[in-house]
């Protein structure tokens, strides 16, 4: 192992995060690294729930099993997951941060899995909060919280649908303030291909003019209209082995404004694109507390590269689930901040070339486990 000491404030980058495999974390897979963050496999043990329940700094999670689970599900899977319903899995790896290490440890769900309208969030012991580790020498278990809301999943034994990107030093301590962002150069981009202004740099906003289909967004099926309104997601079958068909309607063309529905789920795109360097990464935080009758799904990562091959950027992809009351959204409406960390050391050009993936050329894009929209 890398000597910690030696590792900078910021983000650890795809070889660190490697340098860390046996010592610190275990059953790590070195194809399951990203340049920013590594994936979290299910374990073969999972359990039904009554509830969604929060943990506090004085309850394990093996407390919260015991206390509130339904039902043990059986080991190893498959397990097809209904719809609002709230399971809990152990996950493969664990966590041996060593004493004075200041690693902490910040999660977030696989983007192929927030498009399916699944909320995933991690869980430690003796952690107040989800999808954080908050202690600097935390050893432990970690386990997920998984509550699928349109579409039933299937998963097994193996399955990664959360990732856990690892800090040197408390995340806030390696946030890039706005002062710094211009040294970096043209991060975000507007929809013009330039440079967006100071003061809106933070800013993720919803494009809803057409992609080249002629499609602003898309939107689950309306209830009675789908020919099995609980057709699962088989996650085990792999990328591309669903119709999007079978679960999706494309919006054309509109005035510049979409209704929300009520417990209908949205997959929209943002106004900005992305082109990152090497050595900066991205949270993007929804604000869906701050809109109304609607929640914003995508809180989630980018990592160093990000849309760097194309002149004009890549956007990222907003998930939107209506709740009580029809909202109107409009084009350009703010619904999510940005976030900028410095990485504790640049990932390498050949490692961001080898790492690219199947969203780096997106523009309005359902999750991976659908086959590509017909023209």
């Amino acid at each position: 192992m890398d000597d910690l000491e030696e590792m900078r404030p910021g983000v650890l980058n795809q070889d660190q995060i490697l340098s860390l495999k046996g010592d610190v974390i275990d059953r790590l897979e070195n194809d399951d690294v990203d340049l920013s963050a590594f994936d979290l496999h299910l374990s073969q043990q999972g359990w039904e729930m009554n509830a969604s329940v929060k943990a506090s700094k004085d309850t394990s999670v093996n407390k919260i099993i015991r206390e509130n689970s339904k039902s043990g599900l059986p080991n190893g899977g498959p397990w097809t997951l209904e719809t609002g319903r709230t399971y809990i899995f152990a996950l493969k790896e664990y966590l041996r941060f060593p004493e004075g290490s200041r690693l902490f440890g910040q999660a977030t769900g696989k983007s192929s899995i927030g498009r399916l309208d699944v909320l995933t969030r991690l869980m430690v012991d003796n952690c107040s909060s989800f999808d954080t580790i908050e202690d600097d020498c935390y050893k432990g278990s970690l386990y997920l919280e998984v509550t699928p809301i349109t579409f039933p999943i299937q998963v097994k034994e193996g399955d990664a649908l959360s990732q856990l990107r690892l800090f040197r030093g408390r995340p806030h301590l390696s946030e890039l303030k706005d002062e710094v962002l211009p040294l970096y150069g043209p991060m975000i981009l507007n929809e013009q291909g330039k440079a967006k202004e100071e003061d809106e740099r933070r800013e993720l906003t919803v494009n809803l003019s057409p992609d080249d289909n002629g499609i602003c967004a898309f939107i689950t099926k309306e209830k009675g209209k789908t020919k099995d309104n609980n057709l699962p997601v088989d996650v085990t079958k792999g990328d591309g082995s669903h119709d999007p068909k079978d679960y999706w309607t494309g919006v054309g063309p509109m005035d510049g404004t979409l209704g929300i529905e009520p417990e209908r789920f949205y997959i929209l795109r943002s106004r900005e694109r992305f082109r990152l360097p090497p050595d900066v990464a991205v949270y993007c935080q929804a604000i869906s507390e701050t809109l109304g009758e609607l929640r914003i799904h995508y809180a989630g990562f980018v990592h160093p590269g990000f849309g760097r091959d194309r002149k004009e950027g890549t956007p990222v992809i907003f998930e939107v689930r209506g709740h009580n009351v029809k909202v109107l959204l409009q084009h350009g409406e703010t619904l999510a901040h940005i976030k900028f960390y410095r990485m504790s050391k640049p990932c390498a050009e050949s490692c961001i070339k080898a790492k690219k993936s199947g969203y780096e050329g997106q523009e309005l894009k359902l999750s991976k486990y659908f086959r590509e929209w017909p023209k």
